[in-house]
């Protein structure tokens, strides 16, 4: 719990509950405080539209503010000693955590606390969304994943690649976090049927805003030019999270029932007894596909599978 006095906080002692202790959201900061005080960094966070969330550093008094991903994988949280991460939305418009409330400023102005009490209007700049191991070549050949798209931009999104064999390319969803993934499928609330037809997940299903499995013969395309390594991610219903990462993961084509080859496993979540990595092969199978994340205790809050080679 973040304490700071009275005297910070007119309204009283501020006291505030971390959603998660020696951890940061990365990939998402617009603007960086130095030597700052817990409440001075909520108040820089809740006056700004665009701040979603920061990430305050006890020990060096350090601000990050964050904007609000569209998209959130367990691997956009860096696990780092002294840094809490707080969301905010959920406080705004409350008198006692919104101290700037009823003092409207222009688009592009930030409310600030001056010396005698009052609050004035300020011109805000904010950072740019910026990669710095980025290196934009737009000579180079269509991306033919998410790892190689990364080298043009670093945000997570929907994006076309252009796998071998397909010209026209398909559109894919991104998890830019740690290189670049290509996520494959994706579980959030279970609003997405996943019983599903042999053709259908043949040729994939969902959205890729919401749930989704991209599809058989888009794995086959995008494993058959490469070595790729899969990476499971996975949320039990006290919101713990756990990931497996196979170090070999490849789709075979239609002929061969879309055979799956996975090994090399690592993480901390066991799910070696309890992944069916398999075709699909007789008739009741096409009826019934395999769930491929299916382990006791889990929940569908987003779970996604991620291809990276």
């Amino acid at each position: 719990m973040l304490i700071v006095s009275t005297e910070q906080c007119k309204s009283g002692t501020f006291h505030m509950k971390p959603d998660k202790l020696d951890t940061k959201l990365d990939g998402y900061k617009i603007r960086t405080f130095e030597n700052i005080p817990p409440r001075g960094c909520f108040d820089k966070c809740i006056r700004r539209p665009r701040c979603h969330s920061y990430n305050y550093n006890r020990h060096v008094l350090r601000c990050e503010l964050n904007s609000k991903p569209k998209w959130i994988f367990a691997d956009d949280f860096q696990s780092e000693v002294g840094f809490s991460y707080v969301e905010v939305d959920h406080y705004r418009g409350d008198p006692m955590y919104d101290t700037c409330l009823g003092n409207s400023c222009k688009s592009g102005e930030i409310c600030e606390n001056i010396k005698d009490g009052g609050v004035v209007c300020v011109k805000d700049q904010e950072l740019q969304e910026i990669c710095e191991d980025v290196t934009a070549d737009l000579t180079e050949e269509l991306p033919e994943d998410c790892k190689k798209l990364r080298k043009r931009t670093c945000k997570t999104g929907v994006y076309t690649i252009y796998p071998p064999m397909l010209e026209n390319g398909t559109e894919v969803l991104c998890n830019m976090a740690n290189g670049g993934w290509t996520v494959i499928q994706r579980r959030i609330n279970g609003m997405e049927n996943f019983k599903r037809t042999w053709v259908e997940y043949e040729n994939g299903f969902g959205e890729l805003q919401n749930e989704f499995w991209l599809g058989n013969k888009y794995l086959n395309l995008l494993t058959s030019n490469g070595s790729y390594k899969l990476r499971v991610e996975l949320v039990d219903i006290n919101g713990n999270m756990y990931y497996a990462e196979y170090s070999t993961f490849a789709v075979g084509d239609a002929e061969s029932r879309y055979t799956v080859t996975v090994n090399g496993y690592s993480g901390n979540a066991d799910l070696g007894k309890h992944t069916k990595m398999k075709t699909l092969n007789n008739e009741k199978e096409r009826q019934e596909p395999d769930c491929s994340t299916c382990v006791p205790g889990m929940s569908q809050a987003d779970t996604p599978m991620l291809l990276q080679a």
